[in-house]
């Protein structure tokens, strides 16, 4: 692969197939121009991605939400980690901070650094959000996070399900 900026997803996907052949190489480590190649696909990637699919910061309890969806967890599994019910209901609905030992007992269950969890965040305190506003919510946070069904993005989504997160949110 001729190295130049990535414009197409048809390009991103050949620049993707052509780190993986120069990191396979046997001699990969050893060799200097295999590295600078490696590199520079890398960076050309790295540019691509940030222009076509930047990361944007997470709220930690839709971060929270996310992970339970794909964990098949529902609020009253956190029930004996967390607290009542009615904790667990204020914290998962924004109405109530999480606790050290809260972002502790999700950090450990839901495999989601503590400084993810860590994050400040504003608690909705209007008393006029029903149910049927919370649920909408929802719905609009597990669309907002699904994955284009790529060879690529299917092993990353698997992997998330079974171990928890690769990378750090920010």
């Amino acid at each position: 692969m001729n190295p130049k900026l990535i414009k197409t997803e048809k390009e991103y996907n050949e620049a993707i197939n052509a780190l993986e052949v120069i990191g396979d190489k046997e001699d990969f480590e050893e060799n200097e121009n295999l590295i600078a190649q490696f590199e520079l696909i890398s960076k050309l990637i790295q540019l691509y991605e940030e222009e076509h699919a930047p990361i944007v910061k997470g709220h930690p309890i839709d971060i929270i939400l996310l992970k339970m969806e794909y964990m098949g967890l529902k609020q009253k599994d956190l029930v004996p980690l967390i607290g009542s019910s009615g904790v667990v209901s204020e914290v998962l609905n924004k109405k109530r901070s999480m606790s050290k030992r809260m972002i502790r007992a999700f950090s450990e269950l839901l495999k989601i650094d503590q400084e993810v969890l860590n994050t400040p965040y504003e608690l909705i305190t209007d008393a006029h959000i029903g149910r049927k506003t919370i649920a909408l919510r929802y719905r609009q946070l597990s669309t907002q996070f699904r994955f284009v069904d790529t060879a690529i993005t299917h092993g990353f989504k698997q992997h998330v399900k079974e171990c928890g997160m690769l990378i750090p949110i920010c």
